[in-house]
């Protein structure tokens, strides 16, 4: 542990890569770690815990894992981790007694080799010297190519330190199927959550095998399996870290988020925190987004409390200034009188309400009337509801259809509208006036506060739509 701590001042190196030197009492042995801290890793809090991501055959598949993981993260896939690899001795005979496991032969090895010691090195000795001295905390995440894709499933069947878990190319067909049966009676028997992905070119998991594991997996394992036809045992770990740990987080990532309320989003990351072990920080260019949001929506002390938690485990944005002028003065608002939860909740009008709306409405939008699209509104009664469909023509041959989400009749008309798919995360609501068989209006942002980047309002869209003949 000595040496450990004298090379500390030299990793400490936001974003970047440094190797040190571990002596482990279980193994007998001094073994060499690289070592990659986040970008963030200066500027977040002490009390700021990264999640753990621990490579196997380091000296190889560090230079895949880094960087697919960076521009996970760049992309809000895949949270900021401290990112160890665990290099192998100088031998073969050496790689493949910590790689493989009691009970399994590889290569021809005996059947006592030294995987638990190993993953007792990993657990009891590297893990508690980082958690001491980079921050580092859970989830942790396991990732190994080959034998170290065996060692990787191996500790997903017996081991709960790695909730995570990316096995590259493993085989697993080993011993008459030892592992995949180590790994089916793990998910028949535990309530641990795991998630587990295996990208596969040479080895892997037969169908069958992999359709009994899913079926014996419990609702809080998440599992992903993907063959790379045009990879090869050595070319595959590049696609493979990244698939697999895009994968094994996708219950992470902000891309899920982008039809979601804004107030619902943060809740979703704190519900995250029972399988990953560990309280989990959002993304940080989600933070950011809902940080604008929620003040365009104007909800001050949401965005204030988003804001700290940005800046406790990021650093404080290079607009922090600015920022918190933007949340006080919004905190001197009153509350909103309309909001986007508030216009998600309204119920949809009965059949005898919207009787005389039932049916096709087709015409066209524009912001420039010399340029309009088409559009039909579809209204209809299904199962004794109310449902309601605008279709959308992008290209001649390309029908989009968007369900709405709010439908509401008003004395001089209809009102209809659905969530915006991007940002800002508002109601789109067509807002309509009735004239005989035609309903025309504008559409505007609901439940939000919203002014295009240099300050301007957004320009006004128009609809007018035409009822068809039954």
């Amino acid at each position: 542990m000595t040496t450990l701590l004298l090379l500390i001042a030299l990793v400490r190196q936001p974003g970047s890569d440094h190797t040190f030197t571990i002596h482990s009492d279980i193994l007998k042995q001094t073994r060499t770690v690289q070592i990659h801290v986040p970008p963030s890793f200066a500027k977040s809090a002490p009390s700021h815990r990264y999640p753990t991501m621990v490579v196997l055959d380091g000296q190889w598949l560090l230079d895949s894992v880094v960087p697919t993981a960076e521009e996970l993260t760049s992309h809000g896939q895949v949270p900021e981790s401290v990112i160890v690899a665990i290099e192998n001795t100088d031998d073969d005979e050496g790689r493949v007694h910590d790689l493989t496991p009691p009970g399994l032969s590889v290569s021809g090895s005996s059947r006592n080799e030294g995987g638990d010691r190993f993953l007792d090195f990993i657990e009891k000795e590297l893990l508690p010297a980082l958690d001491a001295q980079f921050k580092a905390g859970k989830p942790r995440t396991l990732v190994g190519t080959s034998s170290g894709g065996i060692l990787v499933t191996y500790a997903a069947a017996t081991r709960s330190t790695f909730r995570f878990a990316v096995a590259l190319d493993t085989p697993t067909h080993l011993d008459d199927n030892w592992l995949i049966k180590k790994v089916i009676e793990r998910a028949r028997s535990s309530t641990s959550p795991m998630h587990y992905a295996s990208l596969e070119v040479r080895f892997g998991w037969t169908d069958e095998a992999w359709r009994q594991l899913t079926a014996a997996a419990p609702p809080n394992w998440l599992l992903y399996r993907e063959h790379l036809p045009h990879e090869s045992h050595t070319s595959m770990q590049f696609a493979g870290a990244y698939i697999g740990l895009r994968e094994v987080f996708r219950d992470y990532s902000m891309i899920a988020t982008q039809n979601a309320p804004t107030t619902s989003i943060l809740p979703a990351y704190e519900k995250l925190a029972p399988s990953y072990g560990a309280t989990v920080i959002p993304p940080a260019p989600l933070l950011r987004e809902v940080i604008d949001d929620l003040l365009m929506e104007g909800r001050g002390a949401q965005a204030h409390e988003a804001f700290d938690t940005l800046a406790s485990s990021y650093g404080e944005p290079s607009n922090a200034a600015k920022t918190r002028e933007r949340i006080a003065a919004v905190e001197r608002q009153p509350p909103p009188a309309e909001t986007v939860e508030s216009l998600l909740a309204t119920p949809f009008p009965s059949p005898a309400e919207a009787n005389e709306y039932l049916g096709d409405w087709e015409g066209e939008e524009w912001m420039n009337p010399d340029v309009k699209s088409r559009m039909l509104l579809r209204i209809a009664e299904e199962n004794g509801k109310v449902v309601a469909t605008v279709i959308n023509w992008p290209e001649p041959d390309v029908e989009m259809k968007r369900p709405m989400q709010y439908l509401k009749v008003t004395p001089n008309g209809l009102v209809f509208g659905d969530m915006n798919g991007m940002r800002p995360r508002g109601v789109i609501l067509h807002e309509g006036v009735r004239k005989g068989d035609t309903l025309a209006g504008t559409e505007r942002f609901g439940g939000i506060r919203f002014n295009s980047p240099d300050g301007r309002m957004p320009p006004t869209i128009h609809f007018e739509l035409r009822k068809k003949n039954p």
